[in-house]
């Protein structure tokens, strides 16, 4: 799959592709970082929300943000739908970025693909590696 990095402002662009979330009942289209500098993927807990996953207490977990102050978040199966892929993870739901995007890191996006970016070519380029 091939995707563009999208432009931000004029002199601003990132590795944002749009995905699907889909929980039991209901799909939503979002856009999401590729960040390799993650070790989770992360998504905003509105999304837990529209999307109807209830979150559990039992399910709730520390790490450290951008800044390295220290976040809550809550661990959650979601379905993630990238292209003509869909497979399940577990991801982070939690308070972050106002940008309007979730993040895709290590564990949940960088297990399931190959991926290359190119800021040169603004181009992102993924490859499965689900079996």
């Amino acid at each position: 799959m091939i995707f563009h990095y999208f432009e931000i402002t004029p002199k601003i662009v990132r590795p944002i592709i749009p995905i699907i979330l889909k929980s039991q009942t209901k799909l939503m289209l979002y856009s999401a970082l590729i960040d390799s500098g993650a070790d989770y993927s992360i998504f905003s807990l509105d999304i837990a929300d529209a999307l109807g996953i209830k979150l559990q207490l039992k399910d709730k977990v520390k790490f450290i943000g951008v800044g390295r102050e220290n976040i809550d978040g809550f661990w959650s199966k979601i379905e993630i739908i990238i292209g003509d892929i869909t497979y399940e993870t577990h991801a982070i739901f939690a308070e972050i970025s106002e940008f309007g995007h979730g993040i895709l890191g290590q564990k949940g996006f960088f297990d399931h693909f190959d991926v290359e970016l190119s800021y040169k070519k603004q181009l992102i380029e993924i490859k499965s590696v689900i079996s």
